[in-house]
Formats: C-alpha cells, sequence, structure tokens
C-alpha cells in the first residue's frame, strides 16, 4: 500500500507538518515512488515514521534514531539509470544492496589487478631466470 505525508501523518497521529520534518530528516529511511504532489510512500516508510515518533517522544537524540532505523531496516537511496543519457528510470534500492554490488565491483578489481600482478611476476622470474642461466654459462665459459 502506498501513503501521502499526510496520510502517514493521520496514522500515526501528528501533525502533517511535523511527519514532513522527519521525512526530510530521515529521507534514507522512507522509500517513496513518484514526486511532488504526486509522491506516495511505502510501507516501509511508515514502520520508519512510525518508530521515529516513538523514539522521539523518548527524547531520543536524532543519532541514536538513525542508528535504530539502521538496525531494524535498510537505508534507501534513489539510484538513476542512463541510457544514452537519458534518464530512463528512477529506482529506490536498499543502501545494504548498493553497497554489496560497490564491494563485488571492487574485488573483481583486485581480481583483474592481482592477475596483471601475476603475470608481472611471471616475466620478472623468467627474466631473473634467463640472466642466472646466462651468468652460469659465462662462469662455465670462463674455467
Amino acid at each position: 500500500m502506498l501513503y501521502t505525508i499526510s496520510k502517514m501523518a493521520k496514522i500515526v497521529k501528528i501533525p502533517v507538518s511535523t511527519a514532513s520534518y522527519y521525512r526530510n530528516r530521515h529521507n534514507d529511511f522512507m522509500p517513496s515512488t513518484g514526486s511532488g504532489r504526486k509522491k506516495r510512500y511505502k510501507e516501509e516508510s511508515l514502520e520508519a515514521l512510525k518508530l521515529i515518533v516513538e523514539l522521539a517522544n523518548k527524547n531520543t537524540s536524532t543519532e541514536d534514531i538513525e542508528e535504530a532505523l539502521n538496525q531494524t531496516g535498510s537505508r534507501y537511496i534513489e539510484v538513476q539509470q542512463d541510457n544514452n543519457n537519458s534518464l530512463t528510470t528512477v529506482q529506490q534500492q536498499p543502501i545494504q544492496q548498493i553497497k554489496f554490488i560497490k564491494l563485488l565491483d571492487r574485488i573483481a578489481n583486485q581480481k583483474k589487478e592481482i592477475q596483471e600482478l601475476r603475470k608481472d611476476v611471471k616475466e620478472i622470474k623468467k627474466y631473473i631466470d634467463h640472466n642466472q642461466l646466462s651468468w652460469w654459462q659465462k662462469l662455465i665459459k670462463r674455467n
């Protein structure tokens, strides 16, 4: 189910201005679709708002609220996909998933780097072996 900010405010029994303030303050935990007046919030946003209100009523610090939100759910950020320099979709994905994808990219880059280093080491060994052989050949010729 999708909610407007005013509907969520009504559900948790707070003023719309307060709900908007909490949304702006903790936007990363409030997945939504659409934009402007057509923006709608997902069920996860309502749950996050309920937790925010509960903790705010206990005079919990913003940092502690963020920590609680981190522990209970995923942080969401907008991801834009470009094809031929034109915006095709805007979607929200859990930040954990994005961090995982970035980690996989980093691992892939490191794997390529390791392969290149192994190739370099192999060439260095070949060079050393060749030079040592040449050194031994020179020594034998002298004797």
